[in-house]
């Protein structure tokens, strides 16, 4: 059985951690960073008013050129609170060191928030029609 823990406990969760760890350790790590953290992530995102599709097109260029490449943007989502809260992540992710398998694993992740956002969305306004 999984535990599941509410939005409370999430919104302490230290999501740079959690992805230094997830990419560099497999298991409960791994497995966290996928769950918990990316649903922690989705909330911070929002509250810092990045949206699905930012996240997404990240993703994309964090695959094509890796850490140092989405590193280098100088505003990889538009806004300062959602630039703050982006580069945290980054640099979280380029703290495991630089390799193709990590930096692969964590455009995955982005591209899994991005979803969650979307997800997250869509049940609000359809909670509202």
């Amino acid at each position: 059985m999984t535990n599941v823990r509410p939005d409370a406990e999430l919104a302490d969760l230290d999501v740079p951690a959690a992805i230094t760890r997830g990419l560099l350790l497999t298991g409960g790590p791994r497995q966290a960073l996928f769950t918990e953290a990316a649903i922690a992530a989705a909330h911070r995102a929002e509250a810092a008013g990045i949206g699905p599709y930012p996240l997404g097109f990240l993703a994309q260029h964090v695959r094509a050129g890796g850490f140092a490449a989405a590193l280098a943007l100088p505003e990889p989502v538009i806004g300062e609170p959602g630039r703050t809260v982006v580069r945290e992540w980054l640099q979280a992710a380029a703290a495991s060191g630089a390799d193709l398998g990590r930096e692969h694993l964590f455009a995955r992740w982005l591209a899994e928030v991005a979803a969650l956002i979307e997800l997250r969305r869509d049940a609000r306004e359809a909670g509202s029609a």
